[in-house]
């Protein structure tokens, strides 16, 4: 099942998003994801096994099931093989939104999510989270090429 633009939208009007593959490196692609999608106002929750503390405060949760219970949608910005794990964390503990980031996919992930209702995936959220920059071009440049989900 390809994604849809509702289920892109619906995933980003979410008020609590959980995000699986927070970094505490700032050069870390899961750092700066998480960043950007703080500046533009996402009420995130980052989820990384080693927990702590950001730079601004938020607590790390070490795992899905550790967030708060109102936290119902998850974005996963893992290595595959921990997409899996975070996946079917997701889906034992009834969340009912989950973006999994393009290239952190694998084919158990998506035998996993099946028929999952309200799924993203093969999408980087970037591109569709008020894109700016680079990230504004590559949604044109899909858009042009007919491959936007609509």
């Amino acid at each position: 099942m390809k994604t849809k633009k509702d289920q892109i939208d619906n995933f980003l009007e979410q008020p609590h998003i959980a995000f699986a593959g927070y970094s505490t490196n700032p050069k870390k692609f899961g750092r700066v994801m998480f960043k950007s999608l703080k500046e533009k106002g996402y009420n995130l929750y980052p989820v990384n096994p080693a927990g702590g503390v950001t730079p601004d405060g938020d607590i790390i949760y070490e795992n899905l099931g550790a967030l708060p219970e109102y936290v119902k949608a998850v974005f996963v910005a893992t290595k595959p093989d921990a997409s899996v794990l975070v996946v079917k964390d997701a889906l034992e503990k009834e969340f009912t939104h989950i973006w999994v980031q393009q290239m952190s996919e694998n084919a158990e992930v998506m035998d996993l999510l099946g028929d999952f209702p309200v799924k993203v995936t093969h999408q980087c959220i970037l591109m569709h989270a008020q894109p700016t920059g680079i990230h504004k071009f590559h949604w044109w440049l899909v858009k042009m090429i007919g491959k936007l989900p609509a």
